[in-house]
């Protein structure tokens, strides 16, 4: 039997559970760890603090088995290394996680995550797919950026961070400066009141999620926002739907090959691409994750689904 290690960067061994705040996610790699027993892999997560870089070991990990976490201390030697740790914590954990990979497979590799992880470095790289945007190191540099801006309202996200958390989509005259940590970066704001084409209802506000291991895409999701919001993150109250492969428009699948064509220089990587359409049918990807969740999948895929994701992940392993 092999170990898939998943590392964090918190030490939770005190708690009786793990993501103890994050139930869902919880349940999700509940699943995967029942699946990895059934594929004759043994899946942990472990702080990448509890790893021993002279034997090559996690001194103690956390894992789910038969319905229940138990924490594990005799020594788990891995045999690939799956990183979630926080973006924030890509250019502080760099060297150790590129020593570590010289022992051990890193998936995502670290400079992959390193990269690709901070919204200013996706547009250097994707920026022809994306909104205009801009970055503000300061309230005087933001304040010079809205008239650069032709949308009335405008999008300003924290450079690192998922979920919807810190992002601000208002009137650029009713911004509260008072509440933005710079540095930001600050987006156009697309009107995108006909969600997917050919998918969404009227009036929906919905993304495209499409979900790739080593560039080959896995499953697609629409999220849709609740009624008066304008975040399609499921942590701010958002719903999902499996989206089929036919169905995704082509428009944005010729995108994402693009796109996957400039990220072939990684061989390897997991990432999921979100676009927005505008009014007139136009793909713009509006962000890309290099560490995407398990929580939506395990609420809203179906069996083929999470089984084609998993096996995927195996197929890393076994290279």
């Amino acid at each position: 039997m092999k170990n898939l290690v998943v590392i964090y960067f918190e030490d939770d061994w005190k708690n009786k559970v793990p993501l103890k705040n994050s139930p869902k996610t919880r349940e999700a790699f509940e699943d995967w760890h029942e699946r990895g027993i059934k594929n004759n892999v043994a899946i942990y997560r472990a702080s990448i603090k509890w790893y021993d870089p002279k034997r090559n070991i996690f001194t103690k990990t956390w894992a789910y088995r038969d319905k229940k976490w138990i924490k594990v201390t005799t020594p788990v030697k891995p045999d690939l290394i799956f990183d979630k740790l926080s973006g924030k914590k890509d250019y502080e954990m760099f060297d150790l996680k590129m020593n570590i990979s010289q022992k051990v497979k890193i998936f995502n590799h670290p400079l992959f995550r390193t990269m690709l992880d901070n919204k200013l470095a996706q547009y250097l790289y994707l920026g022809e797919f994306m909104p205009k945007s801009f970055l503000a190191t300061n309230q005087t540099e933001l304040q010079q950026v809205f008239p650069k801006i032709s949308s009335k309202k405008v999008v300003i996200k924290p450079l690192y961070g998922s979920g919807g958390f810190g992002i601000i989509i208002d009137e650029k005259e009713k911004i509260d400066f008072k509440k933005i940590q710079f540095p930001v970066f600050v987006q156009e704001f697309i009107k995108s009141e006909k969600g997917i084409p050919g998918l969404s209802k009227e009036n929906e506000v919905s993304d495209l999620r499409m979900i790739f291991i080593n560039h080959k895409l896995i499953y697609a999701l629409s999220r849709i926002a609740k009624k008066g919001s304008l975040f399609t993150n499921f942590h701010q109250g958002a719903t999902a739907v499996l989206i089929p492969e036919k169905s995704i428009p082509k428009s944005a699948k010729e995108v994402a090959k693009k796109i996957g064509n400039k990220l072939s220089i990684y061989p390897e990587a997991n990432y999921s691409l979100d676009f927005i359409f505008t009014n007139a049918g136009k793909p713009l990807l509006v962000e890309m994750n290099t560490t995407p969740g398990f929580d939506l999948l395990n609420i809203v895929g179906d069996e083929k689904t999470k089984n084609k994701h998993f096996e995927e992940f195996i197929k890393v392993l076994e290279k």
